[in-house]
C-alpha cells in the first residue's frame, strides 16, 4: 500500500509542477535578445529567465563527456497529459535514475550528444 501511495503522490507532484503558473517575474517588459538559427529557433544561455516566453528555443548546456551544445527547452518538460502517463514517466525515470535528452548543435537538428537530467530518490 505504501508503494502505491508513493507512486500516486509522485504523479500528483509531477502534474502539480507542470501546472503551477509562474509567480515570479524578472522584468515582464523585456525579452532577451537571442541569436536565431536557420530554422527560426532562438538559442543561447538562460541564467535568470523565469517566464517560458522568455526562454530560448535551444538552451546552452554541457552534456555527457563534457560535450557542449543545446537542449530543446520543450524537451525539458515532460509531455504527460494524464495521471497514468505521469506515473509511467515517473517509473521510467526511477528505474534509470535519469532522463536522457538529446544535445544539439545550434542548428537544432544535428544531435551531438546526450544530456542526462538526474533524479534523486
Amino acid at each position: 500500500m505504501k508503494k502505491k501511495n508513493t507512486t500516486v503522490l509522485g504523479a500528483i507532484l509531477i502534474l502539480t509542477i507542470i501546472g503551477i503558473p509562474t509567480v515570479l517575474t524578472l522584468n515582464a517588459n523585456s525579452t532577451p535578445n537571442y541569436p536565431i538559427n536557420e530554422q527560426g529557433q532562438t538559442y543561447g544561455s538562460d541564467p535568470l529567465t523565469i517566464e517560458p516566453s522568455q526562454e530560448p528555443d535551444l538552451l546552452e548546456a554541457t552534456g555527457e563527456n563534457g560535450v557542449e551544445g543545446y537542449l530543446k527547452t520543450s524537451d525539458l518538460r515532460p509531455q504527460v497529459s494524464s495521471p497514468e502517463e505521469a506515473i509511467a514517466f515517473q517509473k521510467t525515470t526511477e528505474a534509470t535514475g535519469y532522463r536522457s535528452i538529446p544535445l544539439y548543435e545550434s542548428d537544432g537538428i544535428t544531435v551531438i550528444g546526450e544530456f542526462r537530467l538526474h533524479f534523486s530518490k
